[in-house]
């Protein structure tokens, strides 16, 4: 490689390294200030932020899925982030492919384990308002809503990811 090649190479991933800079990801629940389908007063993330910390006054215990996931997930997202930015560094993916990668791997993450994951169960009362018939047409139960985090879906299908310029 010449001299004159390699100062393009250098250049070329210098540009790339500070596209990547320039950039974050995001994942978790937007709080775009909608309600839940089912309820008029509370939205996703604000229920999210319940579950994730919990509220013992209120008897909700914490049950966190995001903060928990990234801790138990940091080898692997360690791991992803280096190939994905050498991929990048050598001009085969771009610098938003990069994120896009990470945040859909980390949104899938969350969401199994809000589906699978071992959280302390439901309390007896929570259990019978679950199971109950539901009386609004309109609401609809997940087939696994006796599980702690789910109930109608919204939480689970709201996790999602951005990439945003800083």
């Amino acid at each position: 490689m010449s001299e004159l090649d390699i100062c393009k190479r250098l250049k070329q991933v210098m540009k790339r390294a500070e596209q990547l800079n320039r950039m974050q990801l995001v994942v978790g629940i937007p709080n775009d200030g909608k309600s839940r389908k089912d309820s008029g007063e509370i939205t996703n993330a604000e229920l999210g932020v319940i579950h994730e910390f919990g509220v013992p006054e209120r008897g909700i215990p914490e049950r966190s899925f995001m903060r928990s996931t990234a801790s138990e997930e940091s080898e692997n997202l360690g791991n992803l982030t280096n190939v994905m930015v050498s991929e990048c560094l050598s001009g085969q993916i771009t610098p938003r492919k990069v994120f896009s990668e990470i945040g859909a791997y980390l949104r899938g993450q969350i969401v199994e384990k809000i589906t699978d994951g071992e959280f302390q169960p439901n309390t007896a009362e929570t259990t019978r308002r679950k199971l109950a018939p539901v009386k609004d047409k309109k609401k609809r139960r997940a087939p696994d809503a006796n599980k702690p985090l789910i109930d109608t879906g919204q939480l689970r299908a709201s996790i999602t990811y951005e990439v945003r310029e800083k």
